[in-house]
Formats: C-alpha cells, sequence, structure tokens
C-alpha cells in the first residue's frame, strides 16, 4: 500500500478543518428560530397578551404616556403582524470590561451608558451585529437594553429608533425577537419625554417589519 505523505495528509484535512471553522462562526449568528406548531401557537398567544396589556395600560389615564388630546380618541396602538422569521436565539457576547459610551437624546443631551456586550443574527444569508448596553447607575435596576435603528426607520416605525429589552437565559443564549421592538415613549408624547437614541453601530441595513409601528402612522 503506498504511503502518504505528510503533506498529502495535511491538504486532506485541511478542508475539514475550515468547514469546522465555519461552522462555528454559523453556530454564533444564528437564522430565524425554528418552531413546532405548538410552540408557534404559544408564541403567538404570548405576543398578542402582551400587546393586549400595553394597549390596556394606555387606555389608563394614570398608567398611559398619552397627552389628553390623544388619550380621548386613543383606539390601540400600531403593530405588524406577527413575524416568526424575525426571532432569533443568539449567544450573548459579554464585553471584557465596562466600556462607556455616550449616547445621545433626542433634545441633545448626552448620556453615560456601559457597553455590556454584542448580539448576532443571520437575517436571510447576511450577519448582523447589534450593541447591548446597560446604566452605569443601577440604583433603579440593572437592565440590558438594545435600541436600533432599521430601514422603517421615520416610515412606518418612529424616527428615533426602537427599542427591545434584553434577557440572558442560564444558557447565556438570548431570545432576540424583532416582534417585540417598542418605540421610545417620545413617539407618544414629545412634549413629555425626552429618549436616547440608538448609535449608529445600530442600524440594521433592512426592514425590520415586525413589533410596534409609529403611533402616529395610521393618524
Amino acid at each position: 500500500m503506498q504511503k502518504i505523505s505528510r503533506i498529502t495528509l495535511l491538504l486532506l484535512v485541511l478542508p475539514i478543518i475550515l468547514l469546522t471553522g465555519c461552522g462555528n462562526k454559523v453556530d454564533e449568528a444564528p437564522g430565524p428560530v425554528e418552531m413546532g406548531s405548538d410552540e408557534f401557537e404559544a408564541w403567538e398567544i404570548a405576543l398578542v397578551e402582551m400587546r393586549i396589556e400595553k394597549n390596556e395600560a394606555f387606555f389608563k389615564a394614570e398608567t398611559s404616556p398619552l397627552p389628553a388630546g390623544d388619550l380621548e380618541s386613543f383606539e390601540g396602538l400600531n403593530y405588524y403582524f406577527p413575524q416568526s422569521e424575525l426571532r432569533f436565539k443568539t449567544p450573548f457576547i459579554a464585553e471584557a470590561g465596562t466600556d462607556t459610551v455616550s449616547l445621545v437624546m433626542r433634545k441633545g443631551q448626552v448620556v453615560p451608558y456601559i457597553r455590556r456586550g454584542k448580539l448576532a443574527f443571520n437575517n436571510q444569508g447576511v450577519v448582523h451585529h447589534l450593541e447591548v448596553f446597560g446604566p452605569t447607575d443601577t440604583a433603579h435596576g440593572d437592565f440590558l437594553w438594545l435600541p436600533f435603528y432599521d430601514e422603517t426607520s421615520g416610515k412606518d416605525t418612529y424616527g428615533g429608533g426602537r427599542y427591545l429589552d434584553v434577557k440572558i437565559d442560564a444558557e447565556g443564549m438570548v431570545d432576540l425577537d424583532f416582534n417585540y421592538a417598542y418605540n421610545p415613549l417620545c413617539d407618544y408624547n414629545a412634549d413629555k419625554y425626552n429618549c436616547t437614541l440608538p448609535p449608529a453601530a445600530n442600524k440594521l441595513a433592512f426592514a425590520v417589519e415586525a413589533g410596534e409601528k409609529s403611533f402616529h402612522a395610521d393618524h
């Protein structure tokens, strides 16, 4: 039997190593969550229930951010239909340190946040990255927050971007579900609220047609 040289063996093994490496990168930027019928039904019900609860809070003067004029004519918030292909489960990539960054508010003020980490996801073959932030002062609670722009911003959705709350599970994964994207309070009452704008790094180059639309979209 002819002996295989070390160089030949390396050439045979190298493609396997490269493919394995590529597989790891794909795992770090997963595509949409695949749901069976039962899981899909439970997901959709939870989403609808959340929207009902938020509408109920907006109807009540004591819990609504709406000004009196809008509250009188309020019939419900504007949403896209549920889009399961815009839900991703992805690992939370934590920052090594506590990098403080300055984000700009709608009225021009600058506010500090801590960049806590990143999320990556694969939408239609393109990998996107988003930065996740937390407060510098945790006196009122510690939370993870993801502000973003996309191609709907200023059109169907609020021009100042939208927000997502980020929760990390026991396995270090995040349920990145754009169907839960919500508007800053500025969209409901610009005179009363001054909201933080997303950083340029969190601008997605596609239309996220999921979650909450602008409050004034259909007005």
